[in-house]
């Protein structure tokens, strides 16, 4: 099982997708994971799905805001869209996430921003890595 964590410029936990599980199917290859925010006064947790398609292009898209490629773009958005990350990368290569959490009805939403430092996206690429082939 892995873990993907973001944390902001204080080195504190804020998104995390944790219990990462593939499952495969005739067609796509599903991923099933726990999201988990801690944000200020907000905590939430609630398992959701993907297709490891969201993780993989969230990995290119992370790699080509690090190489200074890209200013902005959406990481994470995957089917269901109950959650949702988009990152720009801000004038002192600090990156502002901003992220939308939907509940399952999508009568309610909290939207949040914080600042991550590139320097942290190599080991965010490397969390990817581990979670897609380990459980491959």
């Amino acid at each position: 099982m892995g873990k993907i964590v973001f944390k902001n410029t204080q080195g504190v936990d804020v998104i995390t997708f944790d219990n990462i599980k593939l499952k495969f199917d005739d067609d796509l290859r599903w991923v099933f994971f726990d999201l988990v925010v801690d944000f200020e006064f907000f905590k939430a947790q609630t398992s959701l799905e993907a297709e490891e398609f969201d993780f993989l292009n969230m990995r290119k898209c992370l790699q080509k805001i690090y190489n200074n490629e890209w200013k902005s773009f959406v990481a994470f958005n995957p089917l269901e869209e109950r959650f949702v990350m988009k990152m720009d990368l801000l004038e002192n290569r600090q990156i502002k996430v901003h992220s939308k959490l939907c509940n399952s009805l999508f009568t309610g939403k909290f939207e949040f921003d914080f600042i991550i430092d590139h320097t942290v996206i190599p080991e965010i690429i490397k969390e990817i890595d581990v979670a897609m082939t380990k459980n491959a």
